[in-house]
């Protein structure tokens, strides 16, 4: 397994020393304290500027960053049980402007900018040992986690879907930012300039071919840019960068896993991450207390309607009609008995039934093959979920954070084209992503033009649900621009309330900006 080695600078205290004569070590005011990072000495060489931009990807090791995931989740009904400070107000829609995780996560992304411009600042300075093409990639990189960064400050806390809205982000470029300085939110469109001026810098200098996953590439930044445009419903754009990155993508070293389950046995490793930088189990991710961890009732509700029919090759449970899934248990005919009434529980995904998947007469999965794998196999009866595989409460094992894999630019070609009326396209890229689930090309063509859209849907929701967060921006949209239309009651039923779409801005922040103006939505 491949490690980064972060390197940290910090500073040295000193234990009290008791001499008898101050004459030995002369006046104190000429003491100068080693290792102290300054303008001076933060980036002298090639070695201290890789040090540098180390300590930018460090900066998304937080639990700032990693926490508001759990209450996105729980938000979007993807995830119950969530055991994080202020997570009953993410499952309720009711977020105060005091939530301790929404507080923790501004500041942590901002951290991320503020790192990056650090970085950036001292980066263009005479570095010896450092060529003009290592710096210009090294920027790049910098650049594109800071468009990151950006982006999803601007989905969480502005009002993103609005080019005209003047409740952007506030902007903080190339400079240092040491003080509390006031500074008034830009608009949505500046916030978006700045995020694409980011982008195109990293497409264009960042490594095509990384040797690894854990570090930004100029294919992960257009995949970013393909996100960017569908966040402002510009679904041309969005569809055509998108298809760039897929066709792109197995030249620059990132293909589809063909199982499902190596995607998260590999993690960081896999070739189907575009950027997932590893994170130290277990405070940095999900520790071990997460062992409870529990399925939202949307994403159950959907898995149970998207399992193929063994006999119609359909979605079963087409009505919505389905138990519980707290009961765990279905109650299924044993294949081979010799009493074909005798029924017994089985678990979906148990792979310890010698019954499952399916058999000549057995059982067949109740649920979606990928739900079943990552909530009903056996590495998630270990851990809670499949998807963090080697999450362990030995504080040992290492974890990691998926902030984009290449299955979401599938799904994102398909709602672009979807969305303009481009059915056989959009069903091409589902058709692809979607083969590794078990569905085929027959499931995919009988799917009509008028349900594509919600089908897209359920798929990317079952796919990626609890891994970045997106779900909770994909619902929002389907809710503001169509989609739902084809879903079954009961799977409506079980959709957030869209109360809100965005998160308040803390109430710290603004009684540390006094410019900073809160979302409309929040004011009372």
């Amino acid at each position: 397994m491949k490690h980064i080695r972060f390197q940290f600078m910090a500073v040295l205290s000193a234990s009290a020393l008791m001499l008898s004569s101050c004459d030995l070590i002369g006046s104190i005011d000429d003491i100068s304290p080693d290792h102290v990072v300054t303008d001076d000495n933060y980036i002298t060489d090639a070695a201290s500027a890789q040090t540098a931009l180390n300590g930018v990807y460090a900066s998304w090791r937080s639990t700032g960053v990693s926490y508001l995931r759990y209450g996105m989740f729980s938000m979007a009904h993807t995830e119950t049980q969530a055991m994080v400070m202020g997570a009953d107000e993410f499952a309720q829609e009711n977020i105060e402007t005091n939530n301790s995780n929404v507080e923790a996560a501004y500041t942590a992304y901002y951290n991320v900018i503020n790192t990056a411009n650090t970085f950036l600042v001292h980066i263009n300075k005479n570095i010896p040992g450092l060529s003009d093409n290592k710096r210009t990639e090294m920027i790049a990189e910098a650049r594109c986690q800071r468009a990151l960064a950006y982006l999803t400050l601007l989905k969480c806390f502005g009002e993103y879907w609005k080019q005209d809205s003047p409740y952007g982000v506030c902007l903080f470029k190339d400079e240092l930012v040491r003080d509390n300085e006031p500074r008034k939110r830009s608009s949505v469109a500046e916030t978006y300039q700045l995020i694409g001026e980011d982008l195109d810098f990293a497409i264009a200098h960042c490594a095509q071919q990384p040797t690894d996953h854990y570090h930004v590439s100029a294919l992960f930044a257009k995949a970013l840019k393909a996100k960017m445009y569908l966040a402002q419903d510009d679904y041309q754009n969005a569809a055509k960068i998108a298809e760039e990155v897929i066709g792109e993508a197995g030249n620059d070293g990132y293909n589809l896993e063909e199982d499902y389950a190596t995607i998260y046995s590999k993690q960081f490793e896999s070739d189907e991450m575009l950027f997932a930088p590893y994170v130290a189990n277990p405070s940095e991710l999900y520790d071990d207390v997460w062992i409870g961890f529990a399925p939202g009732s949307l994403l159950t509700e959907i898995a149970d309607g998207l399992a193929p029919d063994e006999e119609t090759g359909d979605g079963g449970n087409s009505d919505g009609d389905n138990e519980e899934y707290s009961s765990k248990k279905k109650m299924t005919t044993r294949a081979g008995d010799e009493s074909e009434d005798e029924e017994y529980p089985v678990e979906p995904g148990d792979p310890d039934n010698p019954d499952y998947p399916e058999g000549p007469d057995g059982p067949t999965a109740t649920y979606d093959a990928r739900y079943d794998w990552a909530y009903k196999s056996e590495i998630a009866m270990t851990t809670g979920i499949g998807k963090y595989a080697k999450l362990t409460a030995d504080y040992l094992s290492l974890d990691t954070y998926y902030f984009m894999r290449l299955a979401e630019v599938y799904y994102i070609a398909a709602e672009a084209e979807a969305r303009q009326g481009e059915y056989d396209k959009a069903r091409t890229y589902l058709a692809t992503v979607i083969a590794r689930a078990g569905y085929d090309e027959e499931y995919v063509d009988g799917i009509a033009d008028e349900d594509l859209l919600g089908v897209i849907l359920k798929h990317k929701l079952v796919d990626i649900s609890n891994e970045n967060f997106e779900e909770w921006f994909d619902l929002c949209r389907y809710n503001r621009k169509g989609g739902f239309e084809g879903w079954t009651e009961d799977e409506k039923a079980e959709l957030p309330a869209f109360r809100r779409y965005l998160l308040p801005i803390p109430k710290t922040s603004q009684g540390a900006n006094n410019l900073l103006e809160q979302n409309p939505e929040y004011i009372e």
